[in-house]
């Protein structure tokens, strides 16, 4: 009598061993196989925040934003701010204009000194203005975006998704206009101009941002909808 008992799995290997075939492959969990195929998604999209405007996260796209409507404020205060600082040398100096060729150098030197100085003091202002207008109406935009994702919520879902749309970017960009107009003390006349390039600006600006969101594999509610009542 044997003193070791054999189950008929390990005479199942040792006929595999025997018969030098390979063992066959064991599969994953299906929750492990879930993970997986989640990271290759992942990696195909473009960015990691499919439901984030421009794939951004708020705690990123808020620097970036503020960096580039400075960096747009400063160019144009800057420009601005030279040409009025040189202009304002020329007024200041008008009754001195020198009479020699160094002195016309230093003039020269002077006046280039007062348009940098000038520049960059408006350039700042005016890039501080832009930074707080942009990062007002992203705020604006983002408060949308949450608050219609709790409105449109279904069943147990805490948020709904795809309803960071145009939508969101009109109603920011006309409630600055209005803040905007109500600052500035604005007429009628002007305060309805300045609502009309809003909503355009506005409504260009939210529609590319849905193409892009579309293009990368995560389109608005309304684009899904728009596609299985054509579709259907």
């Amino acid at each position: 009598m044997w003193p070791f008992k054999f189950s008929q799995d390990d005479d199942k290997d040792n006929l595999r061993v025997l018969s030098k075939e390979p063992p066959l492959p064991t599969l994953p969990p299906k929750s492990e196989r879930k993970m997986e195929t989640k990271e290759e998604d992942a990696l195909v999209r473009f960015t990691g925040w499919p439901n984030e405007r421009l794939s951004i996260p708020l705690i990123l796209r808020a620097p970036t934003l503020m960096l580039a409507s400075f960096a747009c404020g400063f160019s144009l205060g800057a420009s601005q701010g030279a040409t009025k600082g040189a202009y304002r040398y020329r007024a200041e100096n008008a009754h001195r204009l020198p009479t020699t060729q160094t002195g016309w150098f230093l003039y020269q030197k002077s006046k280039n000194y007062h348009a940098m100085l000038g520049g960059i003091k408006e350039g700042v202002r005016f890039g501080s203005i832009c930074t707080g207008w942009a990062t007002l109406f992203m705020v604006t935009e983002e408060m949308v975006d949450l608050s219609r994702a709790r409105l449109f919520a279904r069943g147990d879902d805490d948020v709904a998704t795809g309803q960071r749309d145009f939508g969101s970017t009109v109603i920011a960009g006309m409630t600055l206009a209005g803040i905007y107009s109500w600052k500035r003390g604005l007429d009628h006349f002007a305060a309805a101009r300045t609502a009309r390039s809003a909503l355009r600006l506005s409504l260009a600006y939210g529609l590319v941002q849905d193409l892009a969101a579309s293009l990368r594999g995560s389109p608005p509610a309304y684009v899904s909808w728009l596609k299985r009542k054509i579709s259907g």
